[in-house]
């Protein structure tokens, strides 16, 4: 009796697949949106010399220029010179501290910048040194504090320089048998 009850419900589902057809598969379609997400970087930063106004970094070599650098020697074997600036004082503090930069370097962009500093040409009788401190309130960076040498070759005086972060830039002189006049140079600052 069992299996003529199965035999005969399987019957029934035959003659419902033949009267009604078999369920139909269901197939999938696919569509997709590519998604950019795009942050535009900004490498910028101010340099703001010693009684100025601060100077806007520019893209194009060499850059904006600030007002002029001086030290002042009058026997040219002085060492440990201060940088001035005209009708501004000098930096505050004698070789190696400062409490007073004669520059300061702010992050104007939104990335986290490596500043160097070199320059374009020597001065055979002078050694040009610096060092760099944070400046107060900046909470990310890492300025070289040990006394680098300005030269050609050119050096990091602070990496990991945080948005709106600043640090200080102090630099000093050492001449050795300068004849009297007029020497010139140009320090240049990079970031990377």
């Amino acid at each position: 009796m069992k299996t003529r009850k199965a035999i005969a419900v399987m019957v029934m589902w035959m003659m419902a697949f033949m009267v009604f057809g078999a369920a139909p598969a269901q197939s999938q379609e696919y569509a997709y949106t590519q998604v950019i997400v795009t942050i535009t970087t900004s490498k910028s930063f101010t340099v703001t010399l010693q009684g100025e106004g601060a100077t806007n970094s520019d893209p194009s070599f060499p850059g904006t220029a600030t007002q002029v650098m001086w030290f002042n020697g009058s026997t040219g074997n002085e060492k440990a010179m201060n940088a001035t600036v005209a009708g501004a004082g000098a930096q505050v503090g004698p070789w190696p501290a400062c409490t007073t930069p004669i520059e300061v370097f702010k992050n104007t962009g939104n990335v986290v910048l490596r500043l160097n500093i070199y320059q374009n040409n020597t001065i055979a009788c002078t050694t040009f040194m610096y060092n760099a401190s944070m400046a107060a309130g900046s909470t990310t960076g890492t300025a070289n504090v040990s006394l680098g040498v300005i030269d050609a070759a050119g050096s990091a005086f602070v990496s990991g320089l945080g948005m709106n972060n600043a640090t200080n830039l102090c630099a000093w002189a050492n001449f050795s048998s300068c004849g009297g006049g007029n020497y010139y140079t140009v320090f240049n600052y990079t970031s990377n």
